[in-house]
């Protein structure tokens, strides 16, 4: 069919500008976190993969999704045993992805490898603030973050998520305004990200010199 033709059809026109707009968002969050896993794999010693959870396939499809170019040598590509908690949440992420497969698979072994890290969820994959984790979860794994009704925690509520696929509770109040632990669930998670507070840090020492 002509362009004239569909004019004249009233067929509505088809819009690629959500399309394009979701694909800018996963190139801007699967940059962020190389970059992230870059300056912490110099600043530790360790390789990139072992940051990441990924393999060496893997990491270099996903450097090539943002057309980013990492030089490895052999020393710096081992990726880090992986432990149980780990790979159960990176399966239970599998099986609510929602996105394009391929970045959903990156995203699954990420998050999966960076909540094993101690701090909020969103700071430890070196994202901006929360908000970019919780658009990122929901459009990669919907049918699980639509479950996070009450805001908790992502990092918490994943692994809520985990013990009531594995049948128990992590919690031994029956609602959550009751736990005693409510504000570890449920208290504030956002702030300054890693990587703002790295480079203030960077700044102020360079200017006391």
């Amino acid at each position: 069919m002509s362009a004239e033709e569909h004019h004249h059809s009233g067929a509505a026109p088809v819009s690629t500008a959500g399309v394009a707009a979701d694909e800018s968002f996963d190139r801007h969050i699967i940059g962020r976190l190389l970059l992230h896993a870059m300056a912490e794999s110099k600043r530790l010693g360790s390789s990139v993969e072992s940051r990441l959870g990924l393999d060496g396939e893997r990491l270099s499809a996903a450097a090539e999704f943002v057309h980013m170019d990492l030089f490895l040598s052999p020393s710096q590509s081992a990726r880090a045993e992986e432990d149980e908690e780990e790979e159960m949440i990176r399966q239970i992420l599998l099986q609510n992805h929602s996105g394009p497969q391929q970045v959903s698979e990156w995203l699954a072994y990420v998050v999966a490898r960076r909540g094993m890290e101690p701090n909020h969820l969103w700071e430890d994959l070196g994202l901006a603030e929360r908000s970019d984790l919780t658009k990122l979860l929901l459009r990669h794994f919907a049918p699980l973050a639509c479950k996070n009704t009450r805001n908790m925690r992502w990092k918490r509520f994943l692994y809520r998520s985990l013990c009531e696929a594995e049948g128990f509770s992590m919690c031994p109040s029956p609602t959550c305004d009751a736990c005693s632990e409510f504000h570890v669930c449920y208290g504030d998670d956002s702030g300054e990200s890693v990587m703002a507070r790295n480079n203030r840090a960077f700044n102020e020492s360079g200017e006391s010199h």
